[in-house]
C-alpha cells in the first residue's frame, strides 16, 4: 500500500483534489462437460490497477494491466485528462478514514480450498453433477452444459482521504442444464449453487434436482386460467430478489429509475416481509469489510415489517441524500468504475415449512421456472413473464404445469406476500426462504 500512496501524491501534484487507486488480482478456472467428456477447460489470471480522480467537482477515470511505474503515472495522467470533459458535480467525492472500521470481524469468505482447485477436480465436479442427473432416470438424454468454476481474487484500495483497505474473496459453484425425452416430447430444466467454499457445493445435489425437474416437466400440461396463491421456490424468490435489488439504489431513485421513489418510510411488502442486506454474514460470497469505494461495510433493514427503511448508498449518491454513510459501491474488476449493488440480500425467514406453506395455500401453484423476470418495468413494477411448476391440491404438491403468463406489478406481488418459509438459502448474493404469494392473475389454458 505505501507503494500505492505515491502515485496518490503524483496524482495530487497534476491538479487532483482527491484521487484513489484500486489495484486487483484474481484467478479464474472453469470447465464444461457434456457426456463425461470434457469439452472445454480455462484457467485464466489478470493483474491490474484503476485510478480515480476528483478535479474541480469533476471526475476521471484510467485503468492499466502494466504495472511499470511509467504506466501507472500514465494511467493517473490519462485520469485526469478524462476529468475535463466531464461533467461537474458538487456531490462528488471519496470516502475518509474517520468512516473506517476500528474492529474487523472475521468473514470466513476466503477458502484456501476453493483457491487451490485445479481444473481436474473442477471436471471431476462437473462430471458428477451430470452423471447424477443420468442415474436419476433413464429418459435423462441430453446435456446442454455441465458447468464447473472456482475463482479467487484480492484486492487494494488507497486514496488521498487516508482510506487504506484490503479484501480477499473466493467463489465457486457447479451448474447443470439437462434435458429429458419420452416419446417425442422433450422438456429440458437446470440447477446451480455458487459459494465461498467448496464445502457448500453437492454436485450431486444440483444434478438430481435438473433431473427431478426435467423428468416431471415431461407429464406437464397447461394450467387453467385464474387466481392463484403462487408458492415460490428459494431458487425463483432469489430471482426476484436479483431484479428488486436495483430499485433500492439510491442513485436510481435520484434518476426517478425506481418504483421505490417518495416511498421511504411508507408500506411496499406485506407485514410479513423484512428484506435485509448484510455484509458482514460469515462465510458467504457476497461478504466483505469494506466496498469499492474503501467505506466500511454495514447491514441495512431495507424493509421492515413491509415498512420500506433503507436505500443502497455510495458515497456520491449519501452526499446527495445527506445520508451520513455509504458502503453498497459494488466494483467487480478495474476496467469500470464502481456501481451500486447489493452485498448478501435475503429476505428474513419465518416459521413454517415449505410443506407447511403448501398447506395454506388455497388455490395453490409451485413456482419452479420463470423466465423473461428482468422485463419488469422498474418504475411503474408492471411484469409479465413465462413460468412453470406444480399444482398444489388439497395442500399438497400435484401435476406439474407449463405454458403459464403471470403478470402483475412488483408492489401488488410484494404486498400479497402471505408467508416467508423457514428454510432460507443463499447462492451467490442472494438468499431467500420458500414464499408464499397470494391472489396472483395466472394466465393459462
Amino acid at each position: 500500500m505505501n507503494e500505492l500512496k505515491k502515485y496518490l501524491e503524483y496524482a495530487r501534484t497534476q491538479g487532483a483534489d482527491e484521487a484513489e487507486i484500486f489495484c486487483a488480482s484474481g484467478r479464474e478456472e472453469s470447465v464444461v462437460v457434456r457426456r463425461q467428456e470434457l469439452e472445454k477447460a480455462g484457467s485464466a489470471g489478470d493483474r491490474g490497477l484503476a485510478v480515480r480522480v476528483i478535479c474541480r467537482q469533476r471526475a476521471g477515470f484510467a485503468y492499466t494491466s502494466a504495472l511499470a511505474e511509467e504506466d501507472i503515472r500514465r494511467a493517473v495522467d490519462m485520469a485526469v485528462a478524462n476529468a475535463a470533459y466531464a461533467a461537474k458535480d458538487k456531490w462528488l467525492g471519496l470516502p475518509d478514514a474517520a468512516s473506517a472500521r476500528k474492529a474487523l470481524p472475521h468473514l470466513r469468505n476466503y477458502s484456501p480450498a476453493a483457491a487451490r482447485m485445479s481444473l481436474k477436480q473442477l471436471a471431476d465436479w462437473a462430471r458428477r453433477a451430470e452423471n447424477a442427473a443420468y442415474k436419476y432416470d433413464r429418459r435423462i438424454c441430453a446435456t446442454e452444459a455441465s458447468t464447473a468454476f472456482a475463482a479467487a481474487s484480492e484486492t487494494e484500495i488507497v486514496n488521498t482521504r487516508g482510506i487504506a483497505a484490503r479484501g480477499r474473496k473466493t467463489l465457486c459453484g457447479v451448474s447443470l442444464e439437462i434435458a429429458a425425452k419420452t416419446g417425442d416430447r422433450m422438456e429440458a430444466a437446470y440447477d446451480f449453487c455458487y459459494a465461498a467454499a467448496p464445502s457448500r457445493i453437492s454436485p450431486e445435489k444440483i444434478g438430481r434436482t435438473a433431473a427431478t425437474r426435467a423428468v416431471r416437466m415431461l407429464s406437464a400440461a397447461p394450467v387453467k386460467t385464474g387466481r392463484y396463491d403462487l408458492l415460490l421456490t428459494r431458487s425463483v424468490a432469489r430471482d426476484f430478489l436479483s431484479v428488486l435489488s436495483e430499485l433500492f439504489s439510491a442513485e436510481n431513485v435520484l434518476r426517478r429509475k425506481s418504483l421505490f421513489r417518495r416511498k421511504m418510510g411508507r408500506q411496499v411488502a406485506s407485514a410479513k416481509v423484512t428484506l435485509i442486506d448484510d455484509p458482514l454474514l460469515p462465510a458467504r460470497s457476497g461478504s466483505f469489510l469494506y466496498d469499492g469505494e474503501g467505506a466500511p461495510a454495514r447491514r441495512r433493514v431495507l424493509i421492515k415489517n413491509g415498512r420500506l427503511k433503507d436505500y443502497f448508498y455510495d458515497v456520491s449518491a449519501a452526499r446527495k441524500c445527506g445520508v451520513p454513510y455509504a458502503g453498497n459501491a459494488a466494483r467487480a474488476s478495474i476496467f469500470a468504475e464502481p456501481s451500486i449493488g447489493p452485498s448478501n440480500l435475503y429476505f428474513a425467514p419465518g416459521r413454517l415449512s415449505r410443506a407447511d406453506l403448501a398447506k395454506s395455500a388455497d388455490r395453490g401453484l409451485l413456482i419452479e421456472n420463470i423466465m423473461g423476470l428482468h422485463t419488469a418495468d422498474p418504475v411503474s413494477g408492471d411484469f409479465s413473464f413465462g413460468a412453470s411448476g406444480r399444482l398444489i391440491t388439497g395442500g399438497r404438491l400435484a401435476a406439474p404445469v407449463k405454458d403459464m403468463a403471470i403478470a402483475g406489478n412488483l408492489l401488488e406481488l410484494l404486498l400479497n406476500i402471505k408467508s416467508c418459509g423457514r428454510d432460507l438459502e443463499f447462492s451467490g448474493h442472494y438468499g431467500a426462504p420458500s414464499i408464499l404469494i397470494g391472489n396472483m392473475l395466472v394466465a393459462g389454458q
